[in-house]
């Protein structure tokens, strides 16, 4: 690496009129590329805080980082080239090769400590801030991007995780509470993660973002379908046929509500992410989900419930399921953008395939209870999402999530 030449935070060449073109910081006489300035709060050389943000906490976000700023470094994008150019096994090798030789270099200076330490205090004493500053900072770029590769791949260990959670759940009963208390709080849920956040934002542009709000909000609604819940009764035969189908969906809609994110692609998750810390990625979680969404809708649909309910009660349940079926289709790549396999966006913008997904949702929804005129029904016959789940059901899906509910 060049200094003079190259950025010393994202290891970019500089050139002019692009982002990577090369800016003084203001404090110490130090050059970083513009993207990299824009993103920090920090001087990585002298530590000095440049100007912040108003009203933004240090505690709700990274202390060197803007708020709402992607790290430089920690770009899914780099994963996806690797995986496309065929890379990437051998980049994982490498790093899990590197990762197991740091450690062995830190047994050793846990045996040495002594002189280790002697020796590190007078190269560090020597050393300019800006080579140790830019030394650390290659090493941390390294393992965090070996890091972001392994943990985008999909994780045997947390499939079976999820399995566990739905297999070991004891039947979910709505004792005394009617079907249509369920269906509205199901409702309420997917209408609040669909719906703007507030005037002139929509939901789309922080909902894989972590925010305190969205955060609490998940929270109240978690908890409100799982207040739905009963102890099961000690015979299984007085659950109703209502009870089983509302029992499952509510309990697949936790499951969804369950996931808190971070970032746009980092979360935690209790019934999917591995203990102690429960991290994942989401768009394996959320494939991993749909995965046994579809496994729902399938025995639902062979369970033939249909016979013990009303034809309204099961239009809303399949409609429920069907909406949720969309909202997991959605594959992030960054808090903004994404794709869908069944929603086309404009521009893969996240907020455009909300906004499309509430209007048939409300539509499907309006169906569903009988309201507006024939015409109008069979105007949103297209995309309603209750015939949706027949699809859902006919999907293959991998051996772990077959026959788990």
């Amino acid at each position: 690496m060049d200094f003079e030449a190259d950025c010393p935070i994202c290891f970019e060449s500089y050139a002019a009129s692009t982002p990577c073109e090369r800016r003084e910081v203001p404090c110490c006489n130090q050059f970083l590329c513009c993207r990299c300035g824009d993103v920090l709060r920090r001087c990585p050389f002298c530590r000095a805080e440049w100007d912040d943000e108003e009203g933004i906490e240090d505690g709700d976000q990274h202390p060197w980082l803007r708020f709402r700023c992607p790290n430089p470094i920690m770009v899914a994008v780099i994963g996806q080239h690797l995986c496309a150019s065929g890379a990437a096994p051998a980049m994982l090798r490498a790093g899990l090769i590197g990762l197991r030789a740091a450690g062995d270099v830190l047994c050793s200076v846990g045996i040495r400590a002594a002189g280790v330490a002697r020796l590190g205090a007078v190269a560090m004493a020597e050393a300019s801030p800006a080579v140790t500053a830019g030394a650390v900072t290659g090493t941390v770029a390294i393992v965090g991007t070996v890091a972001v590769a392994i943990a985008s791949q999909h994780s045997d260990a947390q499939a079976q995780n999820l399995q566990r959670t739905i297999q070991s759940r004891s039947q979910p009963s709505l004792g005394e509470t009617p079907w249509y208390e369920a269906a509205g709080r199901l409702w309420d849920a997917m209408h609040w993660f669909l719906s703007p956040q507030k005037t002139g934002l929509h939901k789309g542009t922080h909902v894989y973002h972590g925010s305190p709000w969205l955060s609490r909000e998940r929270e109240e609604h978690l908890s409100n379908i799982q207040a739905l819940w009963v102890d099961q009764p000690e015979d299984a035969s007085t659950l109703t046929t209502s009870d089983l189908l509302w029992g499952d969906l509510c309990f697949c809609f936790s499951l969804w509500l369950e996931y808190s994110p971070h970032t746009a692609n980092w979360g935690t998750c209790r019934s999917y992410g591995l203990s102690p810390l429960h991290l994942c990625w989401h768009n394996r979680w959320r494939e991993d989900l749909r995965h046994a969404a579809s496994d729902l809708a399938r025995r639902i649909r062979r369970a033939d419930l249909q016979g013990g309910i009303t034809t309204k009660e099961w239009a809303c349940a399949l409609c429920l399921l069907g909406a949720l079926d969309y909202v997991l289709s959605w594959d992030v790549d960054t808090p903004d953008f994404g794709k869908s396999d069944l929603i086309p966006s404009d521009w893969y913008l996240y907020r455009n395939f909300c906004h499309k997904l509430q209007g048939e949702f409300l539509s499907s929804w309006a169906a569903c209870q009988g309201q507006g005129q024939q015409a109008d029904l069979e105007a949103i016959a297209s995309f309603d999402l209750a015939s949706h789940v027949g699809t859902m059901a006919a999907r293959e899906v991998p051996p772990t999530f077959c026959d788990i509910w």
